[in-house]
């Protein structure tokens, strides 16, 4: 997969982030004795409704995985006192297509960023970041629904029976401008596809692995890379950063997004974690990269690593 291959690459060409080969090992034992959670996803299945339709479950995943971004602009919202994290907007999605403002492609080519500031409870004004936060969400809700009425026949379920595979599916997506997450980096292109990626697994997820979500190469997905992993690989010895980067990220300076810094930080956190599997594998354990990012992200939300600011970017690909 092209994600992989680049990520190699910019591991091996990285002056601000390193892997510590030498820690491998021992870490991944480490990580494995946590178990593996079978949510391989952030996706939480009780946002899915009870007694929906299939296609009402795929509308829901797809809607949120175009709004499933802006960890960097979560801090605004916070330190006003607005609730604005990946639960809430899960949750606050969930009650708009309860309550049918959203719950079909049709109705998301209209959405407003004053309609966004309404349904994800963040008021208009609170800062300027949040504001164009609103008009981000708006752009992709419209173009999601826009991509599904022109090219899958106004359904999700059109385009994952058109993809019939993750990783066709995640490639579908990603040539949608929203889902288009490919960095430069001095040259080189790198693919990335978080949000692309994750939408693929959230599918299979919410539609028990059945129908055309019937995937059999979620192995093919990376890590769904973010701010969280490498920080928790930071923390825990894996990544060593340069010390301009960790000083800038411990100030919470805003990381530039596609700046040399930034993407090394989730490129080398990818390959880091192929890495991690072939040690894992190596001692028996039959895991994948999915597995492996749901355990460092479940890890990255314990009282060990709060405090601890991960670094902060202003993008739509995270």
């Amino acid at each position: 997969m092209r994600v992989r291959t680049a990520a190699a690459e910019v591991a091996a060409r990285a002056d601000s982030v390193h892997i510590r080969h030498d820690k491998l090992a021992a870490y991944a034992a480490l990580l494995l004795k946590q178990g593996v959670n079978s949510n391989m996803t952030d996706l939480d299945t009780r946002t899915l409704g009870a007694g929906e339709t299939a296609e009402e479950k795929a509308a829901y995943v797809v809607a949120l995985d175009a709004v499933n971004f802006g960890s960097g602009y979560f801090k605004s919202a916070q330190d006003k006192g607005a609730a604005l994290e990946y639960a809430d907007i899960a949750l606050d999605l969930r009650r708009a297509f309860d309550d049918k403002r959203l719950d079909r492609p049709e109705k998301w080519v209209d959405v407003t960023a004053a309609d966004c500031h309404g349904i994800f409870n963040i008021p208009e004004g609170l800062s300027e970041e949040t504001d164009a936060l609103m008009r981000l969400y708006a752009a992709h809700l419209r173009e999601a629904g826009e991509y599904l009425l022109r090219d899958y026949g106004g359904t999700a379920l059109g385009l994952v029976a058109a993809a019939r595979s993750a990783a066709r599916l995640a490639e579908l997506v990603g040539a949608w401008p929203g889902f288009g997450d490919i960095a430069d980096y001095d040259g080189l292109p790198v693919p990335i596809f978080k949000r692309a990626q994750i939408l693929a697994a959230d599918m299979h997820l919410a539609l028990g692995g059945t129908g055309a979500a019937d995937f059999t190469d979620l192995d093919s997905l990376t890590i769904f890379a973010d701010n969280m992993v490498p920080h928790v690989l930071r923390h825990d010895g894996i990544l060593d950063y340069a010390p301009p980067l960790a000083a800038a990220i411990d100030a919470g300076e805003i990381l530039k997004a596609g700046s040399a810094f930034e993407v090394e930080l989730r490129a080398v956190s990818i390959h880091a974690v192929e890495c991690l599997k072939v040690a894992a594998q190596a001692q028996g354990h039959n895991v994948s990269s999915l597995d492996l990012d749901r355990i460092l992200w479940n890890r990255g939300y314990t009282q060990a690593f709060f405090g601890k600011p991960p670094h902060r970017t202003l993008t739509v690909w995270y």
